[in-house]
């Protein structure tokens, strides 16, 4: 199976169908908090973001060892990424975005709040996402360990970032951003699997933990978590920005 394939069998294909089936359901029963349009415009920003901020990454974890991919598998690369990959960063907020508009849909959208101070809540986030940053920074010295502190000193600033902006509004819609994380982490992680079982990238040992799950090693979980949460809520918040702020 070839990267091509697997992005159009696992990603596009699936991301087309919940969209259309999306559209189906809003042109029904349109829901006034949650436009379509709105929803694929912040996506749209949220795909443009990923794509700036995963490509450097993306490019150091290969040039680093971490993983790589036949050359029978793409079409070629830009730098050491394959052209696939950046599809890839491109699609999978399209994909999430789908599957989030359909739980948006089921519930209701408070205003922002990002104006008020929220001292413990932003206080409460610093130490946590600090502390988190400061773990991939004391794994970075490790080779074992490479992989797992590249995912953390990279993505958990902009998931600070994001939780420091309104922490008030994150934690309302806590459920929202769970669901909107797990359920495309999940399916991820399956097809992710498939892949790595398929021989389309390969995971090298030297520089992952040795932990798995079958033959999915934990640190891919934790990207797609990662990932999944960065775009779950940067949606919710975005869709926040556009209702009536909280009394």
């Amino acid at each position: 199976m070839s990267y091509l394939f697997f992005l159009i069998g696992f990603v596009i294909t699936p991301a087309v169908i919940m969209a259309a089936c999306l559209h189906r359901a809003a042109g029904r029963h349109p829901h006034p908090g949650c436009p379509l349009r709105r929803h694929w415009l912040g996506t749209g920003i949220l795909a443009l973001i990923a794509l700036l901020w995963t490509t450097p990454w993306d490019n150091l974890i290969i040039a680093k060892g971490v993983w790589s991919y036949g050359s029978d598998r793409v079409l070629g690369t830009i730098g050491l990424v394959p052209i696939e990959e950046y599809g890839f960063m491109v699609l999978m907020p399209f994909f999430n975005a789908a599957i989030l508009g359909f739980l948006l849909r089921r519930g209701t959208i408070i205003g922002s709040s990002w104006r008020q101070a929220q001292m413990p809540g932003r206080r409460r986030t610093a130490l946590i996402y600090g502390f988190l940053w400061l773990v991939g920074l004391a794994c970075l010295p490790f080779e074992s360990m490479f992989y797992l502190s590249a995912i953390l000193i990279w993505f958990v600033p902009p998931l600070a970032l994001q939780a420091l902006f309104d922490p008030a509004a994150l934690r309302h819609h806590w459920r929202l951003v769970a669901l909107g994380t797990l359920l495309p982490t999940f399916y991820f992680c399956l097809v992710d699997a498939l892949a790595i079982h398929s021989g389309i990238w390969i995971l090298h040992t030297a520089t992952r933990t040795g932990i798995e799950f079958g033959n999915l090693p934990l640190e891919e979980a934790l990207f797609f978590f990662t990932t999944s949460l960065l775009l779950s809520q940067g949606l919710v918040l975005w869709h926040t920005l556009f209702q009536p702020t909280k009394a």
